[in-house]
């Protein structure tokens, strides 16, 4: 499993996080699945699915898509990405990301 830096959200942000997988899957192979799944890694949240928007989305050039929302301000989040390649290999991905509160200067 590979770590990777997820940027940190506001938590009146929708953002899309992309993950490149194209350094794991071998010669010639693509993706043929792609999940991501959200945890707790650090305070309280009873739904942190609720963040995932949509599913994923992948491309021909490796990358998969995932589209996040709301979250609770001072939880630290687990995101693992997954993907199943056109030859059977499983892939994993994962990160953490911070919910900040939202910024207003005035």
């Amino acid at each position: 499993m590979n770590q990777i830096i997820l940027q940190e959200k506001a938590i009146g942000e929708t953002q899309p996080y992309v993950v490149n997988f194209s350094d794991r899957l071998q010669f010639g192979e693509s993706i043929n699945g792609a999940a991501v799944t959200i945890s707790v890694f650090s305070g309280t949240d009873p739904s942190p699915a609720s963040m995932l928007l949509g599913t994923a989305s992948y491309d021909a050039y490796g990358n998969v898509t995932q589209v996040l929302t709301g979250g609770l301000v001072g939880v630290i989040y687990n995101v693992v990405f997954t993907v199943t390649g056109t030859s059977s290999h499983n892939y994993i991905k994962r990160g953490t990301l911070a919910v900040v509160a939202n910024y207003d200067p005035f």
